[in-house]
């Protein structure tokens, strides 16, 4: 089940000497992260570093996820950004069978997006969970007054008890009203900001709604961890070594690229990852994605033939999940005789390997991350993975890669355009 990484395309571009510094870096950081950064002020927000930590409640998660799935007909997860993101990408690649619909809110300001969520809301029997750390952004404050009033007004006191579940920081806002109300609250630890929350409540009850197995998770983010801690930063140290040394090479955009279209979420969860972590003091590559072989009729043209500023990193799967073959039809006379009796997996690994002959032909640095199938414990895996690698990636860059000051001051600005004291 483990991920292979392979840089021997991408190696090419870089200058030897700065790629080899940077790997040696790279590996001191990792040592310092999973040393000091418990005790140092310097290393920010670590508390997702050790998977079974992170991975608290999951009892009482697994108790609760089990009532919603005997009683809900649609579970709706309120959050935005890292609260929602490694949970929706697994859920919209895996989801079990059974169990209630899932449904995304506090993740947009749109009052039509948010009418057509209350109208799909309509005669079921709704459960909700609101993710806010500490109940100070905009988004999922505002659908949670929306949805509890919508659900005031069709359930009792009790039964909205049953019905509401909070995620957040303990002494916050949110744990006050969970325990005005009776609702049950979820730990949104302290140390461990949005986009590192995957191995921690944040995520957990949402995969077990969905009937995703949640300690094959967390196993796989464990396994990662423990070879990655071997291997003092492993793949993980070699992939954040690489992009620091393109970066000093002047490229300036990585695309995240993926043939499988169950990805596509994974990709937008990577793509926050990445962003928020490195984009500070005009530094950090510019995170962007693929889903083929859709783009390549579009930003494919770009790869190939545009500015020479992009490195592509390959997410491939090689259990395709699926089997399906062209019939043969030639009485039809389509002139696709060629394919006939093709499994589509071996179509698309290669129209896969033939893009990425062409955009190494074409001068882009070409990184490939290999998955073996799209299951619970990849996952974990390929998250513990790429968030290692962006700690380490930003302390190369030399930013804080746990804070988001740009962040923030939209969100001040934001305020002062509402009228918020």
């Amino acid at each position: 089940m483990k991920l292979y990484l392979n840089t021997d395309l991408a190696r090419r571009y870089a200058d030897a000497g700065l790629l080899e510094q940077e790997r040696l870096r790279a590996k001191d950081i990792y040592r310092e992260l999973m040393t000091a950064g418990e005790a140092s002020p310097d290393w920010g927000v670590t508390g997702w570093l050790h998977c079974e930590e992170a991975a608290m409640q999951r009892a009482q998660i697994a108790e609760k996820a089990k009532e919603i799935r005997q009683n809900a007909d649609v579970f709706v997860l309120v959050g935005v950004g890292g609260s929602n993101q490694a949970a929706r990408a697994m859920i919209e690649a895996l989801k079990g069978e059974g169990g209630p619909e899932i449904l995304y809110a506090g993740n947009t300001l749109s009052a039509w997006e948010l009418v057509r969520t209350l109208q799909k809301l309509e005669g079921k029997s709704v459960y909700i969970n609101v993710i806010a750390k500490n109940f100070e952004t905009l988004e999922p404050g505002s659908h949670f007054r929306v949805l509890r009033r919508w659900m005031s007004e069709r359930y009792t006191p009790d039964e909205m008890a049953r019905r509401v579940v909070l995620t957040g920081t303990y002494g916050s806002r949110l744990e006050e009203i969970a325990k005005e109300n009776g609702y049950l609250f979820l730990s949104f630890p302290e140390r461990i900001g949005g986009r590192y929350s995957a191995f921690s409540p944040v995520a957990l009850l949402a995969l077990a709604v969905a009937g995703l197995d949640v300690e094959a998770f967390v196993a796989g983010g464990s396994a990662m961890e423990a070879e990655l801690t071997a291997e003092q930063g492993g793949i993980a140290a070699e992939y954040a070594a690489l992009r620091s040394a393109l970066g000093q090479k002047g490229y300036a955009i990585e695309m995240l690229a993926a043939f499988e279209p169950r990805l596509f979420w994974a990709q937008s969860w990577w793509k926050q990852l990445f962003g928020e972590s490195e984009g500070k003091d005009h530094k950090g590559l510019f995170p962007a994605t693929m889903t083929n072989s859709e783009d390549l009729h579009s930003m494919g043209q770009y790869m190939q033939e545009g500015r020479r500023i992009l490195i592509e990193t390959f997410l491939m799967v090689d259990d395709p999940g699926a089997e399906l073959r062209v019939q043969s039809d030639k009485a039809f006379g389509d002139r696709f005789d060629y394919l006939d009796g093709m499994d589509f997996a071996n179509i698309n690994r290669a129209a896969e390997k033939a893009t990425i002959q062409a955009h190494d032909a074409g001068g882009v640095p070409c990184i490939q991350l290999r998955l073996p199938r799209l299951n619970e414990e990849t996952y974990g895996r390929m998250y513990y993975f790429f968030m290692i690698a962006c700690a380490i990636s930003g302390k190369l860059l030399g930013v804080d890669p746990f804070d988001q000051n740009g962040v923030e001051e939209y969100k001040r600005s934001m305020f002062r355009a509402l009228g918020k004291a």
